[in-house]
Formats: C-alpha cells, sequence, structure tokens
C-alpha cells in the first residue's frame, strides 16, 4: 500500500491530536489488552489428561505456550502436559486461582518462565514440597534488562521488573529451553530417556534452522527496520537477528499507554522511512497500531510473541513452530517492501 508522506503541522497534527485523545480514552475503558480467556485456570480443568492423570506418566505443568508446545512435543506418548493459562488468556493479566496452585502442587514437574515473567510463582514455589520438580527456564538464558531498547519515553512502568523475560523469542534460547526441558523429562523418567532424548533434538534442530532462517532474511533483505504499535516485547528478538526498530511502547506492561508525543514520533518515523506495516501483539486489540496505521495510510499486522494462543488455534494443534514460521514470513514481506 502507497504511504502518505508529510509532516504533522497544521490541520493534519490538530485532527490527529483529536484522534489520540479519542483512542486514550477507548484504551482507559476498554483496556488494550482485547480478548481475555474464560478465566485464570480454566485450562487446568479442560485438560482431561493433565496433572490429574493417574496412569503412570509425568504429569508436567507449563504457564506459557512456548514451553507447553516443546514439553508437549518432547513428551509425547510418556508425558501428561498442562498449560495453566486458559487458550486466549492474556497471560500478563493472568493470576493463578486456588485450583492452579492445587494442581501445581500435585504435578511432577512445574516449568516456569522465571520471576520477571511470573511474579506470582515465587511464593507458589516456595511451598512446594520435594515430590514437584521446579523448573525455571530463565536460569538457561542470560537475561536482558528492560531499559536496553535505547528510547526516551513519555512514561516508563516496568510491569515486569528490570528484566525482558520474553526470551523464547531469540530462537537460540527457545532451543535451550527445549533442550533444558528434555534433560530434566530425561532424568525424571529414565525409561524413556531415549525418547525423550530423540524428540528433543528433533525440535532443537528445528528451533535452530527457525534461527538461521531469521538470520538470512534480515540479512538478505533490502531494509532492515519494523515498526511496532502494541506492547513491546521483541527486545531479544531485535538484538539477535540484527534489526532496527521504532515502537510506541516502551515494554509489554499493561500499566501505562503512550502519550501523544509517543504516537507522533513513530508516525514521523514511518513518513520519514516509508515503512508499509506496522505490527501489534496477539490477543490484543491493536487500537493504537490502527490509528497511527490510519493516519500514515500503512498496513498492520500481528507480530505474534507467542504467549498464548487462541482456543481455535488450540484445538487445531499449532505450535510454536508455526507461530514463529508465520512470524517469518510477515518479516520477509516487510522487509521487501
Amino acid at each position: 500500500m502507497k504511504k502518505r508522506t508529510g509532516s504533522l503541522g497544521g490541520r493534519r497534527g490538530i485532527s490527529l491530536m483529536f484522534a489520540i485523545v479519542g483512542l486514550c480514552f477507548v484504551i482507559f475503558i476498554a483496556g488494550c489488552h482485547g480478548t481475555a480467556g474464560n478465566g485464570a485456570g480454566d485450562g487446568i480443568e479442560a485438560e482431561d489428561d493433565g496433572a490429574a492423570a493417574d496412569d503412570g506418566k509425568l504429569s508436567v505443568i507449563c504457564t506459557l505456550f512456548p514451553q507447553y508446545d516443546f514439553a508437549r512435543y518432547i513428551g509425547k506418548g510418556q508425558a501428561d502436559v498442562t498449560l495453566l493459562l486458559s487458550p486466549g488468556q492474556e497471560a500478563h493479566m493472568y493470576d493463578p486461582t486456588p485450583a492452579d496452585m492445587e494442581a501445581i502442587s500435585d504435578c511432577d514437574v512445574f516449568i516456569y518462565t522465571g520471576d520477571a515473567m511470573e511474579g506470582w510463582a515465587a511464593q507458589i514455589v516456595d511451598s512446594l514440597d520435594d515430590s514437584v520438580y521446579v523448573l525455571d527456564l530463565s536460569q538457561y538464558v542470560t537475561l536482558r534488562e528492560e531499559e536496553e531498547d535505547g528510547h526516551d519515553h513519555e512514561e516508563e512502568h516496568h510491569h515486569h521488573g528490570a528484566y525482558d523475560p520474553h526470551y523464547w523469542l531469540d530462537m537460540t534460547n527457545a532451543a535451550a529451553m527445549a533442550q533444558a526441558i528434555g534433560d530434566v523429562l530425561s532424568n525424571l523418567d529414565e525409561g524413556h530417556s531415549r525418547e525423550y532424548a530423540e524428540r528433543t533434538g528433533e525440535y532443537v534442530g528445528r528451533l535452530l534452522d527457525l534461527d538461521q532462517a531469521f538470520m538470512d532474511t534480515v540479512h538478505n533483505s533490502p531494509r532492515k527496520d519494523i515498526v511496532f504499535g502494541g506492547r513491546f516485547a521483541y527486545s531479544y528478538f531485535i538484538n539477535r537477528y540484527g534489526l532496527e526498530y521504532e515502537t510506541v511502547y516502551h515494554t509489554c506492561s499493561a500499566e501505562s499507554d503512550p502519550g501523544v508525543t509517543d504516537m507522533i514520533r513513530v508516525i514521523d518515523y514511518i513518513d520519514q522511512h516509508d515503512n508499509s506495516c506496522i505490527f501489534y501483539e496477539e490477543l490484543s486489540s491493536g487500537n493504537v497500531a490502527k490509528t497511527i496505521a490510519r493516519d500514515a495510510n500503512i498496513d498492520t499486522a500481528v507480530f505474534t510473541t507467542g504467549h498464548n494462543v487462541t482456543k481455535d488455534e488450540f484445538d487445531r494443534g499449532i505450535t510454536f513452530i508455526d507461530l514463529m514460521n508465520d512470524n517469518l514470513e510477515l518479516l520477509k514481506h516487510v522487509l521487501a517492501q
């Protein structure tokens, strides 16, 4: 789509100001996270073969979709794996219910992203007895500070604390997560260690292939920059694959919204760099990105973080690899413009 060029002065600036004020009111009333699940803990209740199963298999509970997908593939046939979130539930709005906490205390393996993502987990982990193996996947990667994006913003609220927890968007980190899960399952269920090792190797190999594909795409593309109009959870992705970017949000926090100058800054960037698309995250309304896109006359698209999937995607058996391949194809298209 051909993008309109020009400055933000005069009547256009006044019109944009009214549009932004109206949008901020909508965000305040409705929230910017859009789709919600059926309530925290529904994922536990919906899994017939989850942690409560007494079939001799390892029972595994995972907090987010990436590690859930890794564990269900690696543990196929030998482990009952449950996603703690309900499909369609926004991860940053989740709090465990008593049923969730009971399920975690009864499982064999509890896998979570780390305290930077699941701040509620520390108290639960401290209360667990030795029968539950706790796997904190953040111990297998190098965490990045949220402030490392180098952008100045009107407001800075840090929902996660000092570190950005979205490390699985670097495919080498995702591979390290899968490897850690495979190693734990092999150690806890030595009778099936060969099967775990084989499937771990398969999944790690596919993640490393994706890593190379992202690298090649950026290296071979005429442009190297992308624009984000949603909650910013992409610092690992940006850093790993050598991209430049502009973003209206500073973090993935649900506690702050962009100001007028933030939105004008992004629109000016689009005008100056002739970008064709602005991204926003899954399971959100994308209102901010859509407002910017209308003013800049460009497209919008969902660039998934993979925190969670919709119920339809979950029922269809979509995988983390599928989600990242969708991101890869979208990146190829946008960087070719």
